[in-house]
């Protein structure tokens, strides 16, 4: 079934006691370690779970997808890529498999979304196989679908997929616990803004306790001026349930910056500062938690809905993946203006964020164009 790599259980550990840690050191010292993909001095890397694998601790989305830029991050060690076939219009999975035609031995690809048919992505790939299916499921019943072993299966049989992994955009402490319980996963993908990072703690540790590797993603949403981002990489990464962040690049200047703040420690200064903008902030940072969603009587798609607008004004003005998203929400769970009557959505919001506004906002954005 999925590739779950066998774990050693806290307790069986403290019983074998010198003798398991004996066995440790006897075989570090007589088997090399796993050759790590792609690895370039001035990049660190990290085990994926109990796969063996290691992946750089910055990996590049295809949200900002600049091909001069993906090389470079390539040459200086990065050896993870994200994409989703409809990231800007379609364009990002085209530059991403011009880059794969050099570059395919030297990174691993994390591939969103379950296909009925994934031949012809994998054509514009230019790969028979992606490293990772990354199933995009919204609820803890979704995340336990059991089409999704089905679909893994087929395509694993198939060697066109090595390993499922898990995204979500709503829900996600309830999503991301039910999905490392179920044992499908050898990776998920939660949010990790600031926010979500102090929620999300318990299922970080329950991702070690189950070998399951943690790709952060939108961990800079609400975070504004790259010395704060960099900051907040720092943050992240000294989490150690966080394998790698993935994050679009779209500069070469940009990408040194990661990098060098990659090989830092976070300052108590810069975490302070964090702090202070975090807590001043919280009303204008979606979690993506699902709460409001939860509570509202017409059950409008809230986080979808702020989270299309928010692909047209924070994600680098990307139009194309604001409206397919916008496109996927029913009419009928858009919102009305019923919602400013109702407000159930932001009196249950845990960061305060003024819910209808943004509703009535979106809506006139989509409705527009």
């Amino acid at each position: 079934m999925f590739e779950t790599p066998r774990l050693i259980g806290r307790r069986a550990f403290l019983q074998t006691g010198g003798a398991a840690a004996g066995a440790v050191a006897a075989i570090g010292a007589t088997s090399p370690a796993p050759k790590i993909l792609n690895q370039q001095a001035g990049m660190k890397y990290r085990l994926l779970g109990n796969t063996g694998i290691s992946l750089s601790e910055i990996s590049l989305g295809g949200l900002v997808s600049v091909e001069a830029v993906i090389h470079y991050g390539i040459e200086k060690g990065v050896n993870c890529l994200h994409v989703s076939q409809n990231y800007l219009g379609g364009r990002s999975i085209l530059t991403l498999g011009n880059v794969l035609k050099t570059k395919r031995d030297k990174v691993y690809v994390a591939l969103k979304d379950d296909f009925e048919d994934i031949d012809p992505v994998l054509k514009k790939l230019n790969t028979d196989y992606v490293d990772f299916l990354m199933f995009n499921r919204h609820s803890a019943e979704a995340v336990a679908d059991p089409r999704i072993v089905e679909t893994f299966e087929k395509y694993k049989k198939a060697g066109k997929v090595r390993f499922a992994g898990l995204t979500m955009h709503a829900n996600m402490k309830e999503a991301t616990a039910a999905g490392l319980v179920t044992g499908r996963y050898t990776l998920v993908m939660p949010v990790l803004n600031q926010p979500s990072l102090e929620s999300m703690d318990a299922e970080l540790r329950l991702a070690r306790e189950k070998g399951v590797g943690v790709m952060a993603m939108k961990s800079m949403k609400g975070v504004s001026g790259i010395e704060m981002e960099t900051a907040y990489l720092k943050k992240v990464l000294a989490n150690p349930a966080v394998t790698t962040v993935v994050k679009g690049i779209g500069s070469f200047e940009m990408f040194d910056a990661y990098a060098k703040a990659m090989n830092a420690v976070l300052t108590t200064a810069e975490d302070r500062t964090l702090y202070r903008y975090a807590q001043a902030n919280r009303s204008r940072n979606c979690m993506l938690c699902g709460d409001c969603r939860e509570v509202c009587p017409s059950d409008v798609d809230v986080p979808t809905i702020l989270r299309s607008k928010d692909y047209y004004y924070d994600q680098v003005g990307d139009r194309e993946t604001a409206f397919a998203t916008w496109a996927e929400i029913p009419a009928a769970r858009t919102g009305s203006a019923a919602c400013r009557d109702c407000r159930k959505c932001e009196a249950a919001c845990p960061n305060g964020i003024p819910i209808v506004d943004r509703l009535e906002a979106a809506r006139s954005l989509f409705a527009a164009v």
